[in-house]
């Protein structure tokens, strides 16, 4: 069933990632190709590996892998796609929180005419927001400048704190993605929900592989 409410910053910054009960996903259950919105932006006659789809985005502003098990919320205020800026939500199938304790939530924000400085200013946001005293790394490729991250942030006395990801299992992940010329990003939020936090087991090795293999995987189209 999809969803039709927004989802607070502070609720997805405890939320976390979910994950690859994808790869295990074939075509006649993935809702990614089930759900009329979802699959218009996949071609599945382009290759990816085992659990992904190609995506293009609507303006054709970027393309990437889509995991499977995922669909896009294609809700207004949810959604949005313009020449220069595009807004969209992930949501894991909700069967997979009943079938492994914990389902996963995906935000990207594309933004273009940027500049070197922009990109600074949201990096600085993001680190404020989901880092952990900053920490982050850094990956150059042929194709894209990218600062990631991750941590452990729950809620104590209704305010979000953030933890060590070394010292406990990371519920977020976090990745600003850059054109080598600046003037295109990608800020992306990945979030696990765990339907019970004391007895969520999240494999840290499995998720890092399946967010990295998220950001490494965008390509800017201009």
């Amino acid at each position: 069933m999809k969803k039709s409410i927004w989802i607070p910053i502070v609720v997805f910054i405890v939320l976390g990632g979910g994950v690859a009960m994808a790869f295990a996903l074939n075509g006649s259950d993935d809702i990614a190709l089930k759900d009329d919105f979802t699959s218009s932006f996949l071609d599945t006659e382009v290759e990816t590996d085992e659990g992904f789809h190609y995506f293009q985005s609507e303006k054709n502003n970027f393309s990437m892998w889509f995991p499977a098990g995922y669909y896009i919320e294609d809700d207004p205020t949810l959604y949005e796609s313009k020449d220069h800026f595009e807004f969209l939500d992930f949501y894991e199938d909700e069967t997979h929180l009943n079938e492994k304790g914990y389902s996963g939530f995906i935000q990207l924000k594309y933004r273009d005419n940027m500049t070197e400085y922009d990109g600074e200013i949201e990096l600085a946001i993001l680190l404020k927001d989901l880092g952990f005293k900053d920490q982050h790394e850094k990956l150059q490729t042929e194709e894209t400048i990218i600062y990631y991250g991750s941590s452990y942030l729950t809620l104590e006395d209704k305010k979000g704190v953030i933890y060590d990801p070394a010292t406990h299992s990371a519920n977020r992940y976090f990745a600003l993605v850059q054109s080598q010329d600046y003037k295109q990003f990608i800020v992306v939020k990945y979030g696990i929900f765990c339907k019970d936090e004391k007895d969520c087991a999240i494999n840290n090795e499995q998720e890092s592989s399946f967010f990295d293999t998220i950001i490494q995987s965008i390509r800017f189209q201009k």
